[in-house]
């Protein structure tokens, strides 16, 4: 058989990509074979190319267009600064993963290539796509990353199933309207509308077992819907309207660290009245889930004066880990000591 020339193999390929603009509704690889007259098994292999180039997808047995407006961004021209700015930013996507990403690993290469050829400073984006590398691969995660990526990117449905980390899987239809990484857990999370409860729900991708882009199925993000606005009362990804009042209170060893950074924008600081050194925090926060870690890595310098509710949880976790440790605590002298500190911090503020 002659071999075809690669510009007879991108002929039949722009032909397959004007055959699906006219059939939005998708078509099977038997139709488009019949349309543009084409052995099945070579209609296949251009198929599957330009699915992993990102210029058609397929669900179920129809293949469809992807915008071609997406194809391809523009080219990104960066001061010398801005570049390192970027560096910086793949830095820190580098020590947010857990698990190896390859489709990342191409980013921190191309960088690392312009960066070399431009400023000289590509052997640090390559150290850390390098480091990516070595990172435990799971092919089941990163094809789910790469569908919600290609729904958030094209505006299109996915239909996920979804383990929550309590309670039974689920099915819903999911339209990603935000992605947005977290330090705790090393994860991602996807914001937006979900099927099953009619309404916003954020998705850990790290728990969403199958994922399949509804090609036919686009979405529109609501004009009342407030991007990283929504963000703005979470510690870290828990959001909402109301707010919980969140009072810490640091031990003098770490006053000045705690200075040094302006953790969350609700926040407000200042000297202890009572105790030489001291240092409380308020915040305001939607749910105090996400703010808990972050508490829990001062240890005993860091001290809970509100809410209760959350000083009594956490009281109980210092008690358990006395327990663990074999050390033993007076219930009694911490029950008073938590009502007096409670009470102190009630006359300050008029509670």
């Amino acid at each position: 058989m002659a071999r075809i020339s690669e510009q007879s193999q991108q002929q039949l390929k722009e032909r397959i990509i004007l055959l699906l603009r006219q059939n939005a509704g998708g078509l099977s690889e038997q139709e488009i074979a019949a349309h543009l007259n084409i052995e099945r098994r070579r209609l296949n292999n251009y198929l599957n190319d330009l699915q992993v180039e990102g210029k058609l997808d397929k669900e179920g047995r129809l293949w469809y267009l992807v915008p071609q407006e997406k194809f391809s961004t523009r080219a990104l021209d960066l001061e010398d600064e801005e570049a390192v700015i970027l560096y910086l930013a793949a830095r820190l996507f580098v020590k947010q993963r857990d698990t190896r990403i390859e489709l990342a690993e191409n980013v921190l290469m191309r960088l690392a290539d312009i960066l070399s050829q431009d400023m000289g400073l590509g052997d640090d984006v390559q150290q850390a796509a390098l480091e990516l590398s070595r990172r435990p691969k799971d092919p089941h995660y990163e094809d789910v990353f790469r569908t919600i990526i290609r729904g958030y990117v094209f505006h299109r449905k996915v239909k996920i199933t979804y383990q929550p980390y309590k309670g039974r899987r689920f099915e819903t239809i999911f339209a990603p309207y935000l992605l947005e990484p977290s330090a705790i857990g090393y994860s991602t999370y996807a914001i937006g509308y979900s099927s099953i409860v009619d309404a916003l729900r954020t998705y850990k991708i790290e728990r969403i077992v199958q994922a399949e882009v509804l090609n036919h199925e686009a979405f529109q993000v609501p004009n009342d819907f407030g991007g990283l606005g929504i963000l703005q009362n979470a510690w870290s990804i828990y959001y909402g309207e109301e707010v919980v009042r969140v009072v810490l209170r640091f031990h003098p060893d770490v006053t000045k660290r705690v200075q040094e950074t302006y953790w969350h924008p609700s926040q407000q600081a200042w000297a202890d009245p009572d105790q030489f050194g001291y240092w409380c925090v308020q915040f305001e926060v939607a749910d105090t889930t996400d703010i808990k870690p972050w508490i829990r890595t001062w240890g005993a310098n860091c001290e809970v004066l509100a809410p209760q509710e959350l000083r009594d949880e956490l009281t109980g976790e210092a008690r358990r880990l006395a327990q663990l440790y074999g050390w033993q605590t007076s219930h009694s002298q911490t029950q008073s000591t938590s009502e007096a500190d409670h009470s102190r911090f009630a006359d300050i503020f008029g509670e």
